[in-house]
């Protein structure tokens, strides 16, 4: 069902008029209500300000073409939302080509994609009008005189957002967000916005110790907003940007601005254990991934929210009308949906270790029946039974089992030293080098044993 449901969403949102501000906008947000339960909208009207940002008014469309000398049309922009200016006034006359250069935006490496220009919404203050064209539709222009229609409005708004909560036992929170803004493209924002919210849905039904946000919002604008006004009421304590989740590009995470955040530490460990060999050390420096996102909102003086960043980048349809439906890879946006969900079970799973034992265990006492065999014992092969142990475990876990056959034992071997209530179920994985959840049903069998006893720890609680 999920998967058909952010299926579904896709198909709906893609082709709208994602702008800042702006009744497609609107629109849009009410209709992704639509298909994820508890979910709020809030807003901002026009003219409402944040530090020095300020909320524009609302940008409606009813029409904008551009015709040749000859008479035919070179843009249109009922057919292609990406090839007007976003936010560009009204205007209509006669301009000769070399007046129109001036207005036209192509790229000229990709000579058949109509590219995105957006940077009027963030000037709304000094904006102008102008067509993006393919490089190879502007190098065909003729001379003469170009008929420009363009037929906007600039009205009163609010810029919206939608937030949906998984409410847990405390209100100490992840927010995952993502931008829902970009006209008519699909892996950047709408593919993000779509696979938190997904994450978020997947909880559902399941009582987590954590409060978990999903923000759908206006890229960087609409993330300060909420950062200011939203996110201190709401015990936002670290935020997680999800990005191009759907695109053919490999992983990559791109750490807070200290790096050491909670939520960097178990980002970096799902990355290392179960994203492909080639991403697992795909880890980047706060702003020094291959794309940059709202990160800066929320790790700023006066919010101080670490932020991390899971996106897929590079990828060759960036800001271009090539960014579309079929630009979306169904398992790519799964995997990226289960990291997020792996590192989420950390956080709710990770338990300071206490012993209840004094000295070493018999651990192959049949009592405990807790022993985990190194893979040769005086040059004789042993047969564990650690694969039926570990049954319950993920795939991907499992596989370290056979990857390396010996860190189980070296596990049996460093926990008796480990469990003095000072250490973690994570820092012990770390140590081993295992798969979290492998130690933590390893524990667990411990802790049902009588040895040790787990307290879960707030990840966020100081954060």
């Amino acid at each position: 069902m999920s998967v058909e449901r952010w299926k579904y969403a896709l198909m709906q949102l893609a082709g709208r008029n994602r702008v800042h501000v702006g009744s497609d906008t609107s629109a849009a947000y009410r209709d992704l209500a639509e298909f994820y339960d508890n979910s709020e909208i809030i807003g901002f009207p026009s003219g409402e300000t944040s530090g020095y940002w300020s909320v524009p008014n609302a940008w409606e469309v009813d029409g904008a073409t551009l015709t040749a000398p000859d008479g035919s049309v070179v843009a249109d922009w009922r057919e292609n939302k990406l090839s007007l200016f976003t936010y560009s006034p009204a205007f209509k006359g006669k301009v000769s080509l070399e007046q129109l250069e001036d207005r036209l935006f192509s790229i000229p490496d990709k000579p058949n994609r109509t590219p995105f220009h957006f940077r009027n919404q963030y000037r709304h203050w000094d904006i102008d009008w102008g067509f993006c064209l393919p490089d190879s539709v502007r190098r065909s222009l003729k001379p003469g005189t170009y008929e420009v229609d363009i037929a906007t409005r600039f009205v009163p708004g609010e810029m919206e957002m939608l937030e949906q909560v998984h409410q847990g036992q405390v209100d100490d929170s992840l927010l995952l967000v993502g931008h829902f803004d970009h006209p008519a493209m699909c892996n950047d924002g709408l593919v993000g916005c779509l696979a938190g919210h997904e994450v978020v849905s997947r909880l559902s039904g399941r009582e987590t110790r954590l409060t978990y946000r999903m923000l759908s919002t206006i890229e960087i604008i609409g993330s300060v907003f909420y950062a200011a006004e939203h996110a201190p009421a709401k015990s936002v304590r670290q935020a997680l940007f999800m990005a191009t989740a759907g695109a053919r590009a490999p992983l990559n995470y791109q750490t807070s601005f200290s790096g050491t955040a909670p939520i960097d530490r178990v980002m970096t460990h799902v990355f290392r254990h179960y994203a492909a060999k080639s991403e697992s050390e795909n880890i980047h420096g706060f702003r020094q991934g291959p794309l940059c996102n709202d990160e800066t909102a929320f790790d700023v003086g006066g919010v101080n929210i670490p932020c991390g960043v899971v996106m897929r980048a590079p990828f060759d349809e960036y800001h271009t009308d090539a960014d579309n439906l079929d630009a979306v890879a169904e398992e790519n946006f799964e995997e990226q949906v289960d990291l997020v969900l792996k590192a989420i079970d950390i956080l709710e799973r990770n338990a300071k270790l206490t012993r209840r034992f004094s000295g070493l265990p018999c651990l192959s006492n049949p009592e405990l029946d807790l022993y985990l065999s190194p893979s040769m014992v005086s040059q004789v092969r042993t047969e564990g039974r650690e694969d039926r142990a570990f049954a319950e475990c993920n795939g991907k876990a499992l596989a370290a089992i056979e990857k390396k056959p010996d860190a189980l034992n070296h596990l049996t071997n460093v926990l008796p030293i480990m469990c003095e209530g000072d250490l973690t179920t994570l820092d012990v994985a770390e140590k081993v080098d295992l798969p979290f959840e492998l130690v933590d049903v390893y524990t667990e069998r411990w802790s049902d044993k009588g040895l040790l006893e787990k307290e879960w720890i707030n990840p966020l609680a100081s954060a």
